[in-house]
Parts: structure tokens; C-alpha cells; sequence
């Protein structure tokens, strides 16, 4: 009889511990598997801006008159998405407002974003994007854009501008002086 106990105790032991292995084997297929599929986020191609704005009364006057706002990165213009789309890919380089996105030097995901949408706006043939993006000194650009046709733009000016929440904010913010990078 005391056999019959100790073969009944061991089989619930040798039980409990192949499916702790089983459950840890499983945890870690998971984790493996869910890297391979973040794969890194791709560059975006470079965009050669123009210089031509010398002063910022000329980005005061490329901001007059009525925009379109854009909160979403798919809704800015197709060529204007493309440059901040990774080369071969179909990745957004840049979040959308209140998305996760890197703010700093210290890389944590390479999968996501290392800008991250404020706001854009469209009036006519004229686009400009404000965003902020990552690095030793977290910044926030306005980069603005022509648009030249359905399928392609002329990169104007970017510079370095303080946070706006619209735009006004971002006018004032550019009556105050912005800096090129």
C-alpha cells in the first residue's frame, strides 16, 4: 500500500512540472515569434529643402490665409506622405498626435516612429507639417512644402520651432523666430 501512495503522489508532481515546461516553452515561442514580427522601421528618403526663405516674414507669409488641419499622418498630401514614408516600405515614419513614438536617444523599439505628428495643414498648393522628433535636444520642426502636382512636392524650408497646439500658436511661435536645423 505505501507503493500505491508514492506512485499516486508522483504522478500529479510529474504532472504540475511538465506543465510549468510546457507553459514556459510556450511563453517563450511567444516572445520570439512577436520579435521577428516587429521588424525595424525603415529610413525615410532625404529631403533636400530648398533654403530659399531667408527670413521668417517668408514663413509668415507661406502660413497666411485659410489651411485645411491634418491630425493624421495618412491624410497628409500622397507626395508629402511618401517623404515621410520608409524607403521600400509602406511605414510611416512619423506617428500620429498622441501615438508612442521615440522622443529620445535611447532607443527602445526600433519598430516605431522617431517623429511624431502635431499637426499639418493644406491651403491650396502650399503644405506645411509640424512635428517633433527625437534626439539629445527633443525639437519641434515645421517643414513646409509646394505641392507641384497630385504625385509630387518641392521641400521649401524646415526650421526649428517651439510646440503649437494650432495654428496660431505656430505663427506666434514664428513671429518670435525660428532657427533652421
Amino acid at each position: 500500500m505505501n507503493r500505491t501512495c508514492q506512485r499516486i503522489e508522483k504522478r500529479p508532481t510529474r504532472l504540475l512540472w511538465m506543465s510549468a515546461l510546457l507553459i514556459v516553452a510556450g511563453v517563450v515561442a511567444a516572445t520570439r515569434h512577436g520579435k521577428r514580427s516587429t521588424k525595424p522601421l525603415g529610413e525615410a528618403p532625404p529631403i533636400q529643402f530648398q533654403d530659399t526663405f531667408a527670413q521668417d516674414t517668408e514663413v509668415r507669409q507661406f502660413l497666411d490665409g485659410d489651411f485645411v488641419i491634418i491630425r493624421s499622418v495618412n491624410a497628409l498630401p500622397k507626395p508629402v506622405l511618401k517623404a515621410f514614408t520608409e524607403v521600400g516600405g509602406s511605414r510611416p515614419v512619423i506617428a500620429n498626435p498622441g501615438e508612442k513614438f521615440e522622443a529620445t536617444d535611447f532607443i527602445t523599439d526600433s519598430s516605431i516612429p522617431m517623429k511624431r505628428l502635431i499637426f499639418g495643414g493644406v491651403s491650396g498648393d502650399r503644405c506645411f507639417v509640424h512635428y517633433e522628433q527625437k534626439g539629445r535636444g527633443h525639437s519641434y520642426i515645421l517643414a513646409l512644402f509646394m505641392l507641384t502636382s497630385g504625385d509630387t512636392m518641392k521641400p521649401i524650408w524646415r526650421g526649428s520651432c517651439g510646440p503649437a497646439a494650432n495654428i496660431g500658436a505656430l505663427r506666434s511661435s514664428i513671429a518670435q523666430g525660428c532657427s533652421q536645423p
